[in-house]
């Protein structure tokens, strides 16, 4: 196999060929030809549009082969199984191991909040030999459909280095990015010379240099490729001995009714300040200034808003008077307070859920973010990201660590733990903060980069990633949970996500009832994977699937972001009774299946 770093899995030719001929990639006519690797990659310049936006679209050529290739590159906009637009082909000429580079434009469509397949084809006649898939996300505003990602590393980077870094996450289509500990101090979040002008460089808690010309650098290229930039800062954090920048530490969260000790959470001791410190998020003097520090960051570097962290339930706390501090309430009332003042956009890290639902319904946040820590199972996942609908119909994002117990150690993510926790989060309705500027996450301190991520599982990813986007209006735009039955042939099908089987469940929106098959077979439910040890599912394939119902069934689509570049595939299927009865041509990890009534 070929692998490219940001590119598909392109399958050897006999394997692309018993494709062809069970998913009918290709048109048949008289001339037969055989399938050629040519289409390196495609993606488009910005992460999402607003409706009417002019797409560009990047098409990438190498010719794998000894032989001169020359043809057409086709290029189809797809809602579903709708053809949107066919765009002119291009005719190119390459010679044996030639690299090119093509460039396509459209209007977006008018509709907003809609996901689209790009699909890719290198024609020779009227024969398809080479098939690629991307997604273009239509949507006038990043909260509905967000795409987190995140940016840990502030030295001195050149402009071409900043640009690679955006666009390499572009093509993801990440449409948001945390900047993680990118402030001076947790309380004076960007030092100011004597003019009132940021210093060009200072030092981050833990001693990492951080250039202004950086972090404004990755705003510009951000804002370029329509991605918000949130500033990453706790709501009630100071470094020790913060009186020396006017801070009154009779704003203090105390641990005792004496007021004596003020709450703090311990840091190692050579980094710049051995503690935070935590201030009451409820005093007003507090409040007063943590937002002046915040508005004068968000207003001098271009950041879109505010990315408000906390600690998660800390016991009983008081405050300077020995009065007990609701923290849960004084989170709402700090977001609230906070989105008046500074009329910027806001997300909040609700720690393993702490303070989440009163979040979601009382604050308006872009969209709901969960830290998660002790939920220990997919079926666990799912529950987190139906809640947040459920709370306030809104998406959700998980901060959900892999392989954590694994994280200190210098190696390479499990694949098959990554793809079937992201399989679960997506066909839940949510995304999952996992990709920034080190690779990949594998600890809540994120400039930990000991993990990597293999050249196979960039390259999967970038599958999902594109489902995600194809799809998300079958994903996560005003679903409701469909109560199904589904039976497989000789394999066993739960609907609780048990261990060793095939987790199903249900999604209905308008006229599509949607079912999700994710393969555990062989595996247990444990999602991070802190042993490393899931492997590989059973792969399922040409087996018989019946799925129970009662409606009119007009047509059945079957999609998945393992195999056929995502494209959805027509399948045949009986209606016998009260189900009916489909042969599923292959499970990997996630297939889904579209009843359209």
């Amino acid at each position: 196999m070929h692998n490219d770093v940001f590119g598909k899995i392109i399958i050897l030719p006999i394997g692309i060929l018993i494709l062809i001929l069970l998913f009918g990639c290709t048109k048949k006519t008289e001339t037969t030809y055989n399938p050629v690797d040519i289409l390196s990659d495609v993606y488009t310049d910005k992460s999402r549009y607003s409706p009417g936006e002019t797409v560009k679209v990047m098409v990438d050529l190498y010719n794998l082969s000894d032989e001169v290739q020359t043809g057409n590159v086709d290029i189809t906009l797809k809602y579903i199984n709708q053809t949107i637009t066919k765009l002119t082909p291009q005719a190119v000429t390459l010679n044996a191991k030639e690299r090119n580079n093509l460039t396509f434009e459209f209007e977006a469509p008018a509709a907003d909040f809609k996901g689209y397949i790009l699909e890719a084809n290198f024609m020779k006649e009227d024969t398809s030999v080479d098939i690629y898939s991307s997604a273009v996300d239509v949507s006038s505003d990043w909260s509905k459909f967000p795409r987190y990602g995140y940016l840990v590393s502030y030295g001195k980077k050149s402009d071409v280095l900043i640009d690679k870094t955006i666009l390499d996450l572009s093509k993801y289509h990440i449409n948001g990015l945390q900047f993680y500990d990118w402030q001076y101090k947790h309380h004076l979040p960007l030092p100011l010379d004597e003019n009132g002008d940021p210093l060009e460089k200072w030092p981050e808690l833990s001693n990492r240099d951080v250039y202004s010309s950086t972090v404004k650098g990755y705003i510009d290229a951000m804002h370029e490729r329509n991605m918000m930039a949130m500033n990453y800062n706790l709501l009630f954090g100071t470094y020790d001995h913060p009186e020396q920048d006017d801070v009154n530490l009779d704003w203090g969260l105390y641990t005792d009714q004496n007021g004596q000790n003020i709450d703090f959470h311990p840091l190692p001791s050579d980094w710049q300040s051995s503690k935070i410190l935590l201030m009451n998020p409820s005093d007003s003097g507090w409040q007063d200034y943590i937002f002046n520090q915040e508005d004068i960051a968000i207003t001098e570097m271009g950041f879109d808003g505010w990315h408000v962290d906390q600690l998660g339930y800390r016991g009983p706390r008081y405050d300077k008077s020995g009065n007990q501090v609701d923290l849960e309430s004084s989170y709402v009332e700090f977001l609230q307070k906070a989105k008046n003042d500074l009329n910027t956009r806001l997300v909040f890290n609700a720690v393993d859920g702490y303070a989440q639902s009163r979040i979601a319904r009382d604050v308006a946040v872009d969209f709901l973010y969960q830290e998660v820590w002790s939920p220990k199972k997919y079926s666990d996942l799912k529950k987190i990201i139906e809640d947040g609908f459920r709370y306030a119909n809104k998406s959700t994002i998980l901060a959900a660590y892999m392989n954590y117990e694994k994280r200190d150690r210098t190696g390479t993510f499990n694949t098959h733990s990554v793809l079937l926790t992201n399989a679960t989060i997506f066909a839940s309705g949510g995304a999952h903060l996992e990709l920034g500027d080190t690779g990949m996450l594998s600890s809540e301190y994120f400039p930990s980069d000991n993990l990597r991520m293999s050249l196979d599982l960039q390259s999967r990813l970038r599958k999902y990633y594109d489902f995600l986007v194809a799809y998300q209006n079958l994903l996560r735009d005003d679903l409701t949970n469909d109560m199904i039955r589904v039976e497989i042939d000789d394999v066993t099908a739960s609907s609780l996500g048990m261990r060793d089987s095939v987790w199903y469940f249900g999604k209905a929106k308008d006229n599509y009832n949607i079912i999700h098959l994710i393969n555990v077979l062989g595996n247990e439910v444990d999602w991070r994977d802190d042993e490393q040890d899931k492997k590989a599912p059973q792969v399922l394939e040409n087996v018989e699937l019946k799925i129970y119902t009662n409606e009119p069934i007009k047509n059945v689509l079957l999609a998945s972001p393992d195999f056929n570049e995502g494209l959805p595939i027509n399948l045949d299927f009986k209606k016998e009774g009260n189900y009916i009865s489909i042969i599923l041509p292959k499970l990997e990890y996630w297939d889904m299946i579209v009843l359209e009534k």
